[in-house]
């Protein structure tokens, strides 16, 4: 059977293959850009960093962080091209393929966007886990800890054959009404909201989901 009768089969049904490329921490982006200057964009499907959005709170403010869910990795899905050329543009660093079950999960939390948003998660009167909503519900039997008031969850999930810890950010209703400020990795002030309002809202959107039982718990 040929390249083009492989290609054909199936080719919706199937998970892109996705594969990774380490670098050092902090230095995802500047890859991402060389890959995307130097090597030719029908080489590949996509390339990109994993990010995730975490609080922290300080002086009664919330303050989102966008941050690498994985630091010192780059994505790239398709299939790789080799030579001389393109060895430069991946920094001489080993393409590693990634388990398809890994990339599975990896799309599932972080979405199209390629970003883990906070988790809201509702409490009880006795301050336990009431109900959550995704990306952390689907991950509701390895959470290992909960910690409302630094506001994150830790999830074990075993990703590239080993054990791994996942630190992954909630919102509470508490949040609702606090000063939002947006923050890049750098720390850059990114945007600000006094009136918190698109917090409010996506609450208020995850409320109404649980009342009609869309994928949550």
């Amino acid at each position: 059977m040929g390249k083009e009768d492989l290609k054909g089969k199936g080719e919706e049904e199937r998970l892109v293959q996705w594969y990774l490329l380490k670098t050092w921490a902090g230095r995802e982006e500047e890859l991402v850009q060389k890959i995307r200057r130097t090597v030719p964009a029908s080489a590949y499907q996509e390339c990109f960093v994993i990010y995730q959005e975490r609080i922290w709170r300080k002086q009664q403010k919330s303050i989102v962080h966008v941050e690498p869910l994985f630091p010192g990795c780059v994505f790239l899905t398709g299939e790789p091209v080799y030579g001389t050329d393109c060895e430069s543009a991946y920094g001489g660093l080993p393409i590693l393929p990634v388990m398809e079950e890994d990339a599975q999960f990896l799309e599932k939390i972080s979405g199209k966007e390629h970003l883990v948003k906070l988790s809201f998660v509702q409490k009880d009167e006795a301050g336990n886990i009431g109900r959550l909503s995704e990306p952390l519900n689907g991950c509701r039997a390895e959470i290992e800890r909960m910690q409302f008031k630094k506001r994150y969850a830790m999830v074990r999930h075993r990703l590239w054959g080993e054990e791994k810890v996942l630190v992954l950010g909630i919102l509470l209703n508490e949040d609702r009404g606090s000063k939002l400020l947006y923050k890049d990795g750098k720390n850059r002030l990114i945007a600000e909201r006094a009136d918190n309002a698109a917090m409010d809202i996506e609450i208020e959107g995850l409320k109404r989901s649980f009342d009609r039982g869309d994928g949550v718990e």
